[in-house]
């Protein structure tokens, strides 16, 4: 079953099991292909395509997390049923978080054998957050390489067209995480794994600490190095973590 939302590359038709990856502020899908290539045989990558970005860059940019979350948890009832996890990086880990407690909310449906987090700070204790999108274009670029250093590349600021397009995606989803707020509920009854970057100024190792109070299964959480886009130098123990989460 195709869907705009789940990209499955490659494909892997005798896939035991899967993990859904939400990516980071003005991330894509691509933001996981690598990962994909690299997992075993028996488990495939579904890497989640929000609205407004490469193929489906005509659809309107989302900017509320509770949004994001309602749509991705109706793609999820629509898979064919497999074993799986949910990975989310930073912005990701809200949205992944917020899926998997909508799907809670149904016990009839099939729940997410692990949520795993990275970069994202625990929600019920998030730090004051700048409104960065709403800056002026020019100063809300500055303040997001000061802030994220690395999250854009060098080659796309070099890019006036690449820009272009970037910058209302990524406005948009700085909104969504800047404006999320955290609503109590009942504990994810899924074990959830946490990691951090030990160089990360956003997202301390101290600041995942809190996701331990969103789950009444196990938690575990991970300091890998780097800074808040470890994803992309430390491929190998984001899957090591998710493998041992499918287990």
């Amino acid at each position: 079953m195709l869907s705009p939302w789940i990209e499955f590359r490659p494909k892997r038709h005798d896939a035991q099991a899967r993990v859904l990856c939400i990516p980071y502020a003005g991330g894509s899908a691509q933001v996981y292909h690598m990962l994909a290539r690299s997992m075993p045989e028996n488990i495939e990558v579904g890497a989640v395509q929000l609205p407004g970005r490469w193929d489906r860059r005509r659809e309107p940019l989302l900017t509320s997390v509770s949004e994001a979350s309602r749509h991705l948890a109706d793609e999820i009832t629509r898979l064919p049923p497999m074993p799986y996890a949910l990975f989310g990086y930073s912005l990701g880990g809200l949205i992944a978080f917020e899926t998997a407690r909508i799907l809670a909310r149904d016990t009839k449906l099939q729940q997410p054998r692990a949520l795993i987090v990275a970069a994202a700070e625990a929600p019920a204790e998030k730090s004051g957050r700048p409104e960065l999108h709403t800056l002026p274009d020019a100063q809300f670029i500055k303040k997001q390489i000061d802030r994220y250093p690395g999250g854009i590349s060098p080659a796309v600021l070099a890019e006036a067209d690449l820009m272009e397009m970037l910058l209302p995606i990524l406005k948009a989803d700085m909104k969504m995480f800047e404006t999320y707020q955290y609503l109590p509920a009942p504990a994810l009854a899924c074990p959830v794994y946490a990691m951090a970057g030990d160089r990360d100024p956003v997202c301390t190792p101290s600041a995942i600490a809190g996701w331990e109070k969103e789950t009444s299964g196990p938690f575990t959480t991970e300091t890998v190095e780097g800074g808040h886009f470890f994803i992309n130098n430390s491929v190998d123990r984001v899957r090591a973590t998710i493998l041992r989460a499918l287990e």
